[in-house]
């Protein structure tokens, strides 16, 4: 993949000019825009126009509206269009919401033009493989779940150079061609395990995306009416079991053995004790060479560090994230985290009488906690530089001393004879896709009402992925972490909570709160606030408008196209 990282021989990828394109060349273009963000690395030539190239990946904004108005990470720095997306009052001329928008289809049109120019029914001389087109249509069909899942109704393309302006498509008709259209490249695509290179699909990607997709008919199956479009919801959720089954059930995936390894800069397949690649279904390759980007895993590293903390392996530190209580309180008991908001600690001696065991480096919490997920720090290991649990002031650069620090992502080897390619950009792969989710996918689809595949059960899916983790084999299946209440009720978040200790900070948790029904103002009902919630302190006045749950389509978008209907609550912005 990164050999022909800068040889992509476009001379325009506007869908209304005509384009010189090399076969090869353009299926790497197309792999590439998932970490990248332009035609040379980390900046000088962007895909995107009007926004900040480094902000431009599709990792890094998908990221960015994912979890910044959630409940786990707050990124400290009011950037352009982050304070607005913080406190849940994006506008459709925010400047992140159109800068994903414009991303996606500018994604769409690289795989449009590649599928008219190469495929079976294009009349050039040279025809992509059937799997090379398979592949296309996933990264295709993949770049359509952001915009089903962030947008929901929207402009639906699938060939190049159109004369005429494009139609809307509803969010249960999309989902419905998407699960078509994965269910039709399944068995085009590479066998599992089976991919031409590492960083291609293969079945387990359509498998996974299945999974998610089917696990969110519930919402995505509403259409702009309120009305549920979709005539068995169980039917989906089966749908999401089985195809979360396929990936559990394959040889070629496995958890890996120590959960760290999965964000660590030796993660690839090219050999080592590191055997992360075993779980990552689908990686975004990441080269601190080949693939330099302020947009890819350079972005997950250097925004949760700064000096004073333990190495990371890069030289960039900005200082940006840090935890909510909400994210340290599935860990540990979050009053014993907020204890010292009212009276702040100024000394280690302090700290330590608050914090007992949970006061040190990312060692100590992960033994205090018993853990291996809780990557956090609140005091660099020489006890210099403290880092302690404040409520979130102003956006200053002493507030990074508020929560704690998230120590989850490093550009560091876990086998000791690896070495990185680089002192600033990593080399740690994005895990896009990985097996801990579809155990997790499954639970909840079979516990939502889908039926089981052969005997796992959806507690026994959870508590594999637990055991991974727990250093003590007998807190991984004590009563209380057994998911028996019914999904959807106050007493029944524990596979939330579950999906919140295993995958935070990797860019889904907003689809989960929205399927949980805790993200927007009428769910407030069940109690669940989180600091900063809609820009509250502590959430308790905050009832986020429930038409939050989509983002809008930009006003330039909706102005320029008169086919497009705005979604609803955004019309007059």
């Amino acid at each position: 993949m990164t050999s022909c990282v800068n040889d992509l021989k476009v001379e325009s990828i506007d869908p209304n000019s005509s384009s010189t394109v090399d076969l090869n060349s353009l299926f790497v273009k197309v792999y590439a825009t998932l970490g990248l963000t332009g035609q040379k690395g980390p900046d000088g030539s962007g895909d995107v126009a009007g926004v900040d190239e480094g902000t431009s990946s599709l990792y890094r904004m998908s990221y960015e509206l994912q979890e910044f108005p959630a409940d786990q990470i707050f990124w400290i720095w009011p950037d352009v269009g982050v304070d607005d997306v913080r406190k849940m009052k994006w506008t459709a001329s925010n400047t992140l919401v159109k800068g994903l928008y414009a991303r996606l289809y500018f994604d769409i049109t690289l795989c449009n033009l590649f599928l008219d120019k190469f495929g079976d029914e294009s009349d050039a001389a040279t025809k992509a493989d059937a799997q090379q087109q398979a592949e296309v249509r996933f990264i295709r069909a993949l770049n359509y779940w952001y915009l089903l899942d962030m947008f929901g109704n929207v402009p639906f393309v699938t060939k190049s150079g159109l004369t005429e302006l494009p139609d809307q498509i509803e969010r249960p008709d999309l989902y419905k061609w998407l699960v078509a259209e994965l269910k039709d490249i399944e068995g085009k695509l590479a066998p599992a395990g089976n991919r031409p290179s590492y960083y291609r699909v293969d079945q387990a990607a359509a498998w996974m995306l299945l999974s998610r997709i089917g696990l969110n008919a519930g919402v995505y199956g509403v259409n702009r009416d309120g009305k549920q479009q979709l005539e068995d919801l169980n039917k989906e959720y089966t749908m999401a079991a089985e195809y979360a089954a396929k990936v559990i059930n394959t040889p070629a995936y496995k958890l890996a053995s120590h959960y760290q390894y999965l964000f660590m800069s030796d993660n690839d397949n090219l050999g080592g004790s590191n055997d992360a690649f075993n779980e990552i279904v689908l990686p975004i390759c990441q080269d601190g060479q080949m693939t330099q980007s302020w947009g890819g895993s350079l972005f997950l590293i250097a925004s949760c560090y700064t000096d004073g903390m333990a190495a990371h392996g890069s030289t960039e530190a900005w200082k940006c994230i840090r935890s909510r209580a909400q994210l340290v309180g599935l860990f540990i008991n979050e009053q014993k985290y907020r204890s010292p908001i009212a009276d702040e600690i100024t000394t280690e001696e302090k700290a330590k009488s608050v914090y007992g065991a949970y006061w040190g480096n990312q060692e100590d919490i992960i033994k205090a906690t018993g853990d291996e997920r809780a990557c956090f720090v609140n005091s660099t290991k020489d006890g210099s530089n403290k880092f302690v649990c404040q409520f979130w002031k102003t956006n200053k650069s002493d507030d990074f001393l508020s929560g704690w620090g998230i120590t989850k992502f490093l550009n560091l080897p876990a086998d000791p004879t690896r070495v990185t390619s680089d002192s600033k950009h990593p080399d740690m792969d994005i895990p896009l896709m990985r097996v801990a989710e579809a155990y997790l996918n499954y639970a909840e689809a079979v516990l939502r009402g889908g039926a089981m595949v052969g005997s796992l059960t959806a507690d026994e899916a959870v508590n594999i992925v637990r055991r991974r983790s727990i250093s003590d084999p007998e807190q991984a299946n004590v009563t209380g972490w057994n998911i028996t209440d019914k999904v959807g009720v106050v007493n029944g978040k524990n596979i939330l909570d579950e999906r919140g200790r295993e995958l935070y900070s990797e860019g889904i948790r907003r689809s989960d709160l929205i399927r949980f029904g805790v993200f927007t103002g009428s769910s407030s009902a069940t109690g669940y606030r989180w600091e900063f919630k809609a820009g509250e302190l502590l959430g308790i006045k905050c009832e986020p408008e429930d038409y939050r749950i989509l983002y809008p389509l930009p006003l330039s978008e909706v102005t320029a196209n008169s086919k497009l209907k705005q979604n609803k609550g955004y019309e007059v912005q």
